[in-house]
């Protein structure tokens, strides 16, 4: 069984992990600290969490399976491997791209990067980013400078299993991606296992005329619970090309949160989420447009069966000096079953008047012609309605340029539609 992780618990890890910091990040460490304990875990009071209710979640005990996937091996990256929560370097080659360790850089008294961790596109009132940078202490750190562009991806791995997996405060770790003007890098990240509890949050400062392709892939198991944020500023001409795949978990939520802080910043996002059993799977986004001629997109598409839950908020904010903005939004949902539940809820927040922007959404069932031609066609039903989900995410699945990545997530997939054909295969 998963551990329960309690309120008193994590604010007597805060008030331990303060008396350790460097002198440097005390001051971060007790704002969130403070912020944090005011708030307390987010619940359905508070409304950007009212569709996922961490603390309800944290107090519910849950099985752990013993039987876990491995997680993928992208071939000719550079793996920064998280084993429970810990870096292990054992099974690392971070080094090789000029990458440090979180712990590391936390101990240097003077760091360089004093000045930036927890300062990108700061979200002052988050309680799970406060959390988070409360207790930090793993993590990575890659800066690429300038004109640089990294030949090899970095694989961020993160592993969960066995009893290490279980902490009654939780693993809260800290990536930090700083890309300096014209620079280059792509970045993989991978998710396995059963946290009982862990907040990832992922720093990204993209300069002028930077860009970062970004692959995440969430491959939990049914007892996991974590909350992730990917918090970044783009600048000048800079790009930021994001896919993301969820399977969920007992809880499993990413944020994305872009600020666009450069003209001609540009912001796109693709993402496939395939949940059953009872899991739950949020997606929640907020692109701010802060600055004229900027441009963002995100295309969300989810299968649901069994008794899932998917939850996609979308925020699309432009500020009252952001003219000539550009900003698209697009949910699309397949249901599997009549009790799946799909929660969307988009939003525009428009200060400027001349603009571009558009939102949309739409949640149904398998086309029941398309199904019909193809079974008139000989083809079995259970192998016509996989057929159909799968034409459903590829052309989400296709914006994946690097081919290995690709084929991990194809992969995820396919494996899903094997462990699912009874839900999939007809609409309960």
């Amino acid at each position: 069984m998963a551990k329960v992780v309690s309120l008193d618990n994590l604010l007597a890890s805060v008030a331990a992990r303060r008396s350790e910091a460097a002198p440097w990040l005390g001051a971060l460490i007790d704002a969130a600290s403070e912020k944090f304990a005011h708030v307390g875990l987010p619940n359905r009071r508070i409304e950007a969490w009212r569709y996922s209710d961490l603390a309800k979640a944290l107090h519910e005990t849950v099985k752990v399976e013993s039987d876990l996937d491995a997680p993928p091996a992208l071939a000719e990256a550079c793996v920064a491997a998280f084993e429970n929560g810990v870096l292990d370097d054992s099974k690392s080659s971070y080094c090789a791209m000029g990458a440090q360790s979180l712990r590391k850089v936390l101990a240097e008294k003077d760091s360089p990067f004093a000045g930036i961790i927890g300062r990108i596109n700061p979200q002052a009132d988050h309680p799970i980013i406060n959390l988070n940078t409360a207790l930090m202490e793993e993590g990575l750190v890659l800066h690429v400078p300038k004109g640089v562009t990294l030949a090899t991806p970095l694989h961020l791995r993160f592993n969960w299993s066995g009893v290490d997996a279980a902490s009654a405060d939780g693993r809260h770790l800290r990536i930090l991606v700083v890309l300096d003007e014209d620079a280059e890098a792509t970045l993989f990240e991978s998710h396995d296992g059963a946290p009982s509890f862990a907040t990832v949050v992922t720093e990204l400062s993209l300069a002028p005329n930077s860009k970062l392709t970004h692959v995440r892939l969430e491959n939990f198991a049914a007892a996991a619970r974590q909350t992730a944020a990917t918090v970044g500023s783009v600048g000048e001409k800079a790009a930021y090309r994001g896919f993301y795949f969820s399977q969920g978990g007992h809880f499993a939520r990413h944020e994305a949160l872009m600020k666009l802080a450069g003209e001609e910043a540009d912001a796109r996002i693709d993402a496939a989420y395939m949940v059953a059993d009872k899991r739950h799977c949020d997606n929640t986004t907020v692109m701010d447009h802060a600055v004229p001629n900027t441009t963002s997109t995100q295309v969300f598409r989810g299968v649901l069966a069994g008794s899932s839950r998917g939850v996609y908020q979308g925020c699309v904010k432009v500020a009252q000096a952001a003219q000539k903005t550009d900003a698209r939004q697009l949910s699309r949902a397949m249901l599997l079953s009549h009790r799946a539940e799909i929660v969307t809820k988009p939003e525009l927040e428009i200060f400027a008047d001349d603009v571009k922007c558009s939102h949309g959404a739409t949640a149904g069932e398998l086309d029941a012609n398309a199904l019909f031609f193809l079974r008139a066609r000989g083809i079995p039903e259970a192998e016509a309605r996989a057929m159909l989900v799968e034409a459903f995410l590829i052309e989400a699945m296709d914006t994946v340029e690097n081919e290995a990545m690709r084929a991990i997530v194809i992969a995820c997939a396919h494996t899903w539609m094997l462990r699912h054909a009874g839900e999939a295969s007809h609409v309960e």
